[in-house]
């Protein structure tokens, strides 16, 4: 990705006025894989911040990349991306506060359950956060 010479022509390019982030171009490359997983089909997006002039803002453009069901058009990904740090976010929360991550499960079943049972129990808590009062634990400095 660091190679230019190597990209070939992008299948597409879309390109927004953001009040926020100004000018933005996402550019699309179709039916790439990864080296040992040929069968598995999957997008490449390059999102760049630009100036007026057209020139890359930002230094470094974010790759991303699309695998799975099929991606929607360009104009709805780039709503998409912008909603990235609420899903970092929520990702954060699970494997931290939630511990999805800490349980040792021994068969893939089991960890899809696992993984299928986070959402649930967040939409739960986000869903009680008006009936419940915050009562933190006494901090551990304190003790002796």
């Amino acid at each position: 990705m660091n190679e230019p010479t190597t990209w070939g022509q992008a299948a597409s390019v879309f390109e927004v006025d953001d009040p926020k982030l100004k000018r933005v171009r996402v550019s699309l490359w179709k039916n790439l894989h990864f080296r040992k997983a040929v069968t598995r089909p999957m997008s490449l997006l390059r999102v760049e911040r630009l100036d007026v002039q057209g020139n890359q803002r930002v230094s470094k453009p974010l790759w991303l990349a699309w695998a799975g069901e099929e991606m929607p058009p360009l104009e709805e990904v780039w709503r998409l991306y912008l909603r990235r740090f609420t899903i970092d976010h929520w990702y954060r929360f699970l494997k931290q506060r939630l511990h999805w991550t800490v349980p040792n499960l021994s068969t893939p079943k089991q960890c899809e359950r696992w993984s299928d049972l986070m959402p649930l129990m967040t939409w739960e808590l986000w869903l009680a956060r008006d009936i419940v009062t915050d009562n933190p634990l006494p901090s551990p400095k304190g003790r002796g």
